[in-house]
């Protein structure tokens, strides 16, 4: 499937110079490919003030910044709001680090709370007994672990690919 993926997607975006990356499965700056790929370490800030404020930029464009949000800043600051997309080690960076797209434990415990919440609702309404409702809200648990563990293990596999 991913080599099919590969042939349907473009090798080189059209905009911004990019380059699809079957490894990361995403579209990425040049200065991406060499620190990700290629070098597999991680840019220092020596490094990054040697390199042009365009492909500074291109690598925040890269991972979803809004070219409002980057024009104007000091190249000391691009570079350490870069440094941290350059680290193939980097778990700071991470999309989800938590279940339920949440950043911190503190709101991981408040969405499981109102999802457990709303969920119980909405089997009453359908018209659930509390046991019937108790076993709906456990099958529901099971599969929201199962796809945890599957996000988990596609991540350590990233990670493995990258190093």
């Amino acid at each position: 499937a991913a080599k099919a993926q590969a042939l349907i997607t473009p090798k080189i975006s059209p905009r911004r110079k990019m380059e699809f990356s079957a490894d990361l499965g995403r579209w990425i700056s040049p200065l991406e490919r060499k620190y990700l790929l290629e070098v597999k370490r991680a840019a220092q800030r020596g490094e990054l003030m040697g390199e042009s404020v365009a492909k500074l930029k291109q690598v925040l464009e890269a991972r979803g910044w809004a070219r409002r949000d980057i024009g104007g800043i000091e190249k000391t600051e691009l570079v350490l709001k870069v440094l941290p997309y350059l680290d193939p080690t980097n778990a700071t960076v991470d999309d989800e680090p938590f279940p339920l797209g949440s950043n911190c434990m503190i709101q991981f415990v408040l969405r499981a709370i109102l999802l457990v919440a709303a969920l119980a609702f909405g089997h009453t309404v359908l018209g659930a007994s509390p046991p019937a409702n108790a076993a709906l809200l456990a099958t529901e648990a099971l599969v929201l672990i199962a796809r945890n563990l599957r996000i988990r293990s596609r991540k350590r596999d990233k990670l493995r690919k990258m190093r």
